[in-house]
């Protein structure tokens, strides 16, 4: 395999961690996350137990000991079934253990309290793409950007998925162009802190060589044609997803350096 493909595998996998988990530096560095409950004025406030456990529960995410976090979050969603946050968050930690299967069937639970919930929309479609069903993985990426076009990583992720699993080049370096548009539009983005500045430099120098490779193998009549101002619509997404279920929304912060987390996905 070649080194751009190495890179995509490991750009892919890392960009969806960083906008759903926030894994990036350690806890010697990063406050403990806080869950913050936004609906408490219309569904009333979640309770302490579960502010307290569900906390507990991203940090062990945070500082990557999937395994232990897993087992808080197993508890966590036998408690409180209802929330499809914790179930996302249990998806995380079985997906980062190769637990294909029970994370399919956790993001399953968390969609059946709430179908809308983006996070849990987009994260399937990695785990599908991880069982190798790319089709359906495929579908899953396109349903992430109805459920929030704001979703930069889902349009990245649709880029790798034609590129390295479907060999549907013309479709990559859409999705690749419409995704460096995109970061175009906001250079905020590569600007959060410096580690995290020069990381994002370099994937994005990455892809833009991707980019050129693939013009030069794609013929201009052979090419997707976007809509006028169609990435202009995509927006960078503030990494600040919510926790939500039929009966509450909380919206979970990790305050990594400059940079915001669900402790999801």
């Amino acid at each position: 395999m070649s080194t751009r493909y190495d890179n995509a595998i490991r750009a892919s996998l890392l960009a969806l961690s960083f906008v759903i988990t926030g894994l990036v530096g350690c806890s010697t560095v990063a406050p403990k996350p806080v869950v913050v409950d936004t609906q408490a004025d219309v569904l009333g406030p979640i309770s302490p137990e579960l502010q307290q456990s569900f906390s507990e529960a991203l940090v062990l995410l945070r500082d990557q000991k999937f395994s232990e976090a897993e087992q808080q979050l197993l508890l966590i969603t036998a408690n409180y079934p209802n929330f499809s946050g914790p179930w996302t968050n249990l998806a995380i930690a079985q997906n980062k253990q190769q637990k294909y299967a029970e994370a399919l069937g956790s993001l399953e639970k968390a969609l059946q309290q709430d179908v809308n919930f983006c996070q849990a929309v987009a994260l399937k479609g990695l785990v599908l793409r991880e069982m190798g069903q790319f089709q359906q993985a495929k579908q899953q990426y396109q349903q992430a950007l109805v459920c929030d076009p704001n979703d930069l990583l889902s349009l990245f992720n649709l880029g790798v998925l034609a590129d390295l699993y479907l060999y549907d080049e013309p479709a990559a370096l859409h999705y690749y162009e419409r995704y460096l548009a995109a970061v175009e539009a906001d250079k905020n983005l590569l600007q959060s802190n410096d580690e995290a500045g020069d990381t994002a430099n370099n994937d994005l120098k990455a892809i833009e060589s991707w980019v050129v490779a693939l013009k030069r193998r794609v013929p201009e009549e052979n090419r997707i044609k976007s809509e006028v101002n169609e990435a202009a619509v995509i927006a960078i997404p503030e990494i600040s997803p919510e926790i939500s279920s039929e009966k509450s929304s909380e919206n979970v912060s990790d305050q990594i350096p400059e940079t915001q987390s669900d402790g999801e996905q």
